[in-house]
This record gives structure tokens, C-alpha cells and sequence, in this order.
């Protein structure tokens, strides 16, 4: 738990984290930032906490006191491509996975009741958003694709990312560089992007329920 900022005294804070470590490729050092790993994190930052992805007053124990402080990380190991999806989908499922301590509030006064007593509480989420990248070509016979490997994302004139949820709200949409592109071929990206999404939203609800149905929780 921290204090919250004067200005927004009723909010928790959620802040986000990624570190692509040298075991995923060559190409990065321990210690440095490279310009990936920053464009990623910025993304994953608009994408899952700019979005309001968590409702953030829900996150809030005592106004202008005390709040949850919500840390998510996310480190890479193997650079097959694509990072960014997969750490968006990583992201989103373990803050709907993730359980925080009940409390219970006295006046002033914070208890946190351990696991053992009291059962752990889901995070309050508005909505999943998810990420998918295109990778497109100088060639326009050659057709965008999605989640491209490593070896297509550095033969590619450019990348295009859109982040969306089930209900077809689009959150983020970034392309970085490259070769421009007609507004009609932009749409079509969205629309395999909306099924794409329906997707993962039901594979996601249906493996979470998956594994907490095989979780046994008990009480002392």
C-alpha cells in the first residue's frame, strides 16, 4: 500500500514494467534499455494502464491515505518475434488471475487479513484488451502479416499495432514507420484484429476458469 497522489486522492496506482534480458538475443545488453524494449513499454502502458484497464478506485482503501499499489512485470527470455502481443496477453492474464488480500477498514485502522483466513479478491477489470501487430511490405503483393517471427519483423517496411478488446473498442492503434498505408487497408487490419480478439477473449474466460476450478482453497 502507498499514498496516493494529492491530485487523484480516491485512485490506486497501477504501474508497468518490461525488461527483455540478454537470453532472448544478441541483440540486447544487461544494464541498457534498448529502443524495443522502450517502445514496448510504452504500449504495454497505454494499452493496459492508460486504457483504464483496472478500475482504479476500486483500488482504494483509505481516500488521500492509503491505496493498492498494483506492480506488473514482465521480462523476456527468447525473442521468437512479436514480443509486444505476447506481453499484452501475458499482461491482461495475470491481472485477471492475480488475487490481493482482503482487508477490512476501522475508522483509521487497516487490517490485512492473511490468505490462510480470509480468501484473496479478483482485481476489478472494466475490460481485456489484447494486442495484435501486422508486419507489411514495400511489395503490396506481399499481404500484411499477423504476428510475424523475428526474421519477417527485420525484412519488413513496417509494423502496425492494434489493441482492442472483445466489444470492439479499439484502445492503442501505432504504426511505426515504414511504407504509408490506405485507410481501406488499415480497416481491414481492425476488422481480423476484432475476431482475433473474440478469440483470445474466450480462450482467456475459459482457461482461467479452467485453473481456479482445480484450485482448492481452505481456511485455518
Amino acid at each position: 500500500m502507498v499514498k496516493p497522489p494529492p491530485e487523484r486522492p480516491f485512485e490506486g496506482m497501477v504501474s508497468i514494467h518490461s525488461e527483455i534480458s540478454p537470453m532472448a538475443s544478441p541483440e540486447y545488453e544487461f544494464g541498457r534499455a534498448s529502443e524495443e524494449e522502450v517502445t514496448m513499454t510504452r504500449m504495454l502502458d497505454k494499452v493496459l494502464r492508460r486504457s483504464d484497464t483496472i478500475d482504479k478506485e476500486s483500488l482504494c482503501v483509505i481516500a488521500g491515505q492509503r491505496v493498492w499499489h498494483v506492480r506488473l512485470a514482465i521480462h523476456c527470455l527468447s525473442d521468437e518475434g512479436n514480443m509486444l502481443d505476447c506481453a499484452c496477453l501475458a499482461g491482461i492474464v495475470a491481472l485477471r488471475h492475480f488475487r490481493r488480500p482482503e482487508i477490512e477498514v476501522v475508522g483509521d485502522e487497516v487490517t490485512i487479513h492473511d490468505p490462510t483466513e480470509r480468501a484473496p479478491i479478483p482485481l476489478a477489470i472494466h475490460h481485456s484488451p489484447f494486442c495484435f501487430t501486422f508486419a507489411f511490405f514495400a511489395d503490396t503483393s506481399i499481404p500484411p502479416i499477423l504476428d510475424p517471427s523475428h526474421l519477417e519483423q527485420r525484412l519488413s517496411a513496417g509494423l502496425v499495432s492494434i489493441a482492442l478488446n472483445a466489444q470492439r473498442e479499439i484502445c492503442v492503434l501505432q504504426k511505426l514507420g515504414g511504407v504509408p498505408l490506405a485507410p481501406d487497408s488499415i480497416l481491414k487490419l481492425v476488422e481480423i484484429a476484432v475476431a482475433r480478439a473474440k478469440e483470445l477473449d474466450r480462450l482467456v474466460d475459459d482457461k482461467l476458469k479452467a485453473d481456479w476450478s482445480g484450485r482448492r482453497v481452505e481456511f485455518r
